[in-house]
């Protein structure tokens, strides 16, 4: 199947939630499928297979239609990076034109609300189907009569994967962690909006709590002084192999609460539990219902995703995760691996749209 996927601001790293899906559905659509990947206000990435062009915010643009129009894409995939808003529909409607009238699928990975004029403007310009990865955000489209669907979140089963406890003492010792420490890892924007405060009764004789902060968004300078006040390991450098500090840790906490500070289904937990870590999460986005877990502290083996309701609980739900045998989190994102989760979301827009069933690459 010939599809076009194109994103806003697309450039390594791709440490950033909307940037990191892109990359992985352009990475896993490549394997069986010819795929056109284009971004304005990003960087041409030959090893991604992602070419910059030239264009403006409304999306006019001669090259850029130039691109499209030649690759002639049965389906056009836009991940927008401000999601579903008034102007990633108009953008969708300009994609439509410069594929000559090919569908345009909107993902939508993060909630949005919307003022009187975006509920007036919107139903004239909504795409073809729209993806969204939680009821809130399919509660707030459908009124805007957009056509809709929930889709599965993506994991990368193969590259995070529990850690011996060799390998796991080596990547402690080569991040200077202390190895007897109960080690809890958070990965994110390092700002007060990601509520990563909530980290700091955390840090206390015999556990390190350890911080990794995207290069993509801008950094809270007085949030990062806090935190190594405290003692918090902070780690603001691009990281090549985030799967190392997954590995090196004794359990993942997901503190948010914004919703417009993380997308649906945030990726770090994904990968956490990809790990087998247990995971302290606040019930996020589309976390509770897509990603079985236990609603309260008391856990069992097996049990290694608990939601708290507020930072108060985090510490309470840390120690009963001390006591699992292992957390069984992995089991739980199996049916997330991205292999298995390209070919249900294709067959899903092909039945939607009635489209002819996708195929390989090149038919």
């Amino acid at each position: 199947m010939r599809i076009c996927v194109f994103s806003e601001r697309l450039a390594e790293p791709f440490d950033e939630g909307i940037k990191g899906y892109a990359w992985h559905l352009i990475r896993e659509l490549r394997k069986a499928h010819d795929v056109l990947a284009l971004t304005i206000f990003g960087r041409s990435s030959p090893e991604a297979g992602i070419r910059n062009v030239w264009g403006n915010k409304l999306l006019l643009s001669v090259p850029l239609a130039r691109q499209v129009r030649r690759f002639r894409p049965e389906l056009i995939l836009y991940v927008p990076t401000a999601c579903a808003t008034p102007f990633s529909f108009w953008r969708a409607r300009l994609l439509k034109l410069y594929g000559a009238g090919a569908p345009v699928v909107l993902v939508a990975l993060q909630v949005r609300r919307y003022g009187w004029i975006a509920r007036r403007v919107m139903p004239h310009l909504r795409p073809d189907l729209v993806l969204v990865q939680a009821e809130r955000t399919r509660a707030s489209l459908a009124p805007l009569g957009c056509r809709l669907r929930l889709i599965p979140p993506g994991v990368d089963w193969e590259r995070f994967r529990p850690a011996t406890p060799e390998r796991r003492a080596r990547l402690r010792q080569a991040y200077g962690i202390d190895p007897q420490s109960y080690v809890l890892l958070h990965v994110g924007h390092l700002n007060r909006g990601r509520n990563v405060q909530a980290l700091l009764p955390l840090q206390r004789p015999g556990q390190q709590v350890v911080v990794v902060g995207s290069t993509s968004t801008p950094q809270d300078e007085e949030l990062v002084e806090e935190l190594l006040r405290a003692g918090v390991k902070v780690i603001r450098g691009y990281v090549r192999d985030i799967a190392e500090l997954y590995q090196l840790a004794d359990c993942y906490v997901f503190p948010v609460k914004g919703e417009t500070s993380a997308i649906d289904l945030p990726l770090s937990v994904l990968e956490a539990m990809a790990c087998d870590l247990p995971v302290v999460s606040m019930p996020f986005g589309g976390l509770a219902t897509q990603i079985q877990g236990e609603s309260g502290a008391q856990l069992e083996a097996g049990q290694g995703l608990v939601y708290v309701e507020d930072g108060s609980q985090l510490a309470e739900a840390v120690e009963a995760c001390k006591r699992l045998a292992r957390a069984g989190t992995r089991e739980m994102v199996a049916p997330f691996a991205w292999p298995k989760v390209i070919p249900a979301i294709l067959e899903g827009i092909c039945a939607d749209l009635g489209l002819a069933r996708p195929g390989a690459a090149g038919g």
